[in-house]
């Protein structure tokens, strides 16, 4: 089986909005930018679904508006390969680790001790100071096709027809840029080809009714 792509977690570089008549153009200079990832030779993309954990009460949401102590958990199923990974993410910090499909169903059903056995003991820390005993289950899926280029510095991923199974369909595909050194300039194309930089959570907007 395939390892996750992407196992480096880097830092994102910047983040545009891509029409739906420019996918091809920037298709193409993604596969000029960089090199094909290795489980994805012929760049045909992967699906994925990635299901947000939250309380009842959308604790996890309100705490990642106010963005200074927050949390957002999440599951992503690669399609069409069995893998799933867990992520956490804060304002400071980023995890995610590979888990076998026994604990992806685990954890979406409620399983907090499945959960909390594949995070670090600072993320359960911080699990328990916003929700307590609150339980989790997933709130939204969120379903894209991604495609990705990557070398051992950066990381273009191009995020297309982006829906949710509560009925969304955000307006616009999503090229982001991730690396590892924060003073990286951006790829020429972005600029060439008249590309806009947005600010988007899938989270937020999935969990916000589209806003």
């Amino acid at each position: 089986m395939p390892a996750l792509p992407a196992s480096e977690l880097r830092t994102n570089l910047g983040t545009w909005a891509v029409a739906g008549q420019a996918l091809p153009a920037v298709g193409a200079a993604l596969a000029q930018a960089l090199p094909a990832e290795a489980f994805d030779p012929g760049f045909r993309g992967q699906r994925l679904t990635t299901s947000y954990l939250d309380t009842r009460r959308f604790i996890l949401r309100k705490a990642r508006v106010r963005g200074e102590r927050y949390l957002t958990l999440r599951v992503r199923h690669y399609h069409p390969t069995g893998l799933f990974a867990l992520s956490a993410k804060t304002e400071s910090a980023k995890v995610r680790v590979e888990v076998a499909p026994a604990v992806a169903r685990a954890v979406l059903g409620g399983d907090r001790d499945a959960l909390e056995a594949h995070l670090p003991a600072e993320v359960v820390a911080r699990l328990a100071e916003l929700v307590n005993d609150d339980p989790l289950a997933p709130v939204v899926d969120v379903c894209c096709h991604r495609f990705a280029r990557e070398d051992g510095r950066q990381r273009l991923s191009l995020d297309t027809g982006v829906t949710t199974d509560t009925g969304l369909c955000l307006p616009f595909n999503v090229l982001e840029l991730k690396g590892t050194d924060p003073t990286a300039s951006w790829p020429a194309f972005v600029v060439s080809l008249g590309l806009r930089p947005v600010r988007v959570s899938k989270f937020l907007w999935a969990t916000g009714g589209g806003r």
